[in-house]
């Protein structure tokens, strides 16, 4: 509400009482809304947001301001802020506040805070919530894979790496496939996704291999990354290698390559003509 005055002055035959009458104005407009915007910035740049008066006042406007979590943290993703009795002046309808954000060296999703206003006076609050919204600005990192040696019979445990920690879980695909060595005679087929929990630069999974009585040289089989997600493969093949652990077989010719030397004994001398050949002696020292 608005006054004036009505004073009386200079009376002719009479005295003045009461000099001063006050008009008073009530005022018949809505109260203001305050409102505040949303933001949308890179990691490491400064959210600047635009809190409104829907209407002049005559009046001072003031609240009080904070920052809240979302799926952005204080102290990591941005730093808290608050206020109090900050203040429209009368005949403005805009202030700014500012947070400050984080950059990071973290690949990750897009993330979120609040700007919550509280405590008007001289206005009504429509819109209390301002998101701020904080786009990622780092590369994806890169997966691959180690080479594995075990003995026939072991477990061959294969390391997938990032090349950086990531804020996002990462999965890739992984399979087995032959290559000299034989899915189920050597080694036991085997498959799955490969998760990377976020903030976590390593995974392991295990491929069985089998045991043979064959005495044989190493053999090997390969596992392909595939399908990755939130991440890129540098590296997506690993070679298993399967070592032999069977001595060679006495008394025989395989694939150990021995060989035999036979003397004739009191037999007829051997022809290259198909002719029959003698009793042989065995002196090769195999049995």
């Amino acid at each position: 509400s608005e006054t004036f005055n009505v004073v009386l002055s200079n009376p002719t035959n009479s005295t003045i009482a009461d000099a001063t009458g006050v008009g008073t104005i009530t005022d018949d407009d809505a109260t203001p809304s305050l409102s505040i915007d949303d933001v949308t910035l890179g990691e490491g740049g400064v959210a600047t947001f635009t809190v409104t008066l829907s209407a002049i006042s005559g009046q001072a406007t003031t609240f009080d301001w904070a920052t809240s979590n979302n799926t952005a943290i204080a102290g990591s993703d941005y730093t808290a802020g608050s206020g109090t009795t900050v203040t429209i002046a009368a005949g403005a309808t805009t202030t700014t506040l500012n947070v400050t954000t984080t950059d990071d060296t973290l690949d990750e999703a897009t993330e979120t805070f609040d700007v919550v206003l509280s405590n008007p006076s001289g206005a009504t609050i429509s819109d209390n919530t301002g998101v701020g919204t904080l786009t990622d600005n780092d590369v994806a990192p890169t997966i691959s894979i180690n080479d594995v040696t075990v003995a026939e019979a072991g477990t061959a445990t294969f390391t997938v790496t990032l090349s950086t920690a990531s804020g996002r879980a990462i999965n890739v695909d992984w399979a087995t496939s032959n290559a000299t060595a034989t899915a189920t005679a050597d080694y036991n087929t085997a498959s799955g996704t490969a998760t990377i929990a976020a903030g976590l630069t390593t995974t392991t999974f295990d491929v069985v291999t089998l045991t043979d009585t064959t005495d044989e040289i190493n053999e090997t089989y390969n596992i392909t990354l595939s399908n990755p997600v939130n991440a890129t493969i540098a590296d997506g093949s690993a070679v298993g290698t399967i070592t032999d652990d069977d001595s060679p077989t006495p008394g025989g010719v395989g694939s150990t390559g021995l060989v035999f030397w036979l003397k004739a004994d009191d037999g007829p001398t051997p022809t290259n003509n198909g002719a029959s050949i003698g009793s042989w002696d065995d002196e090769s020292g195999n049995g």
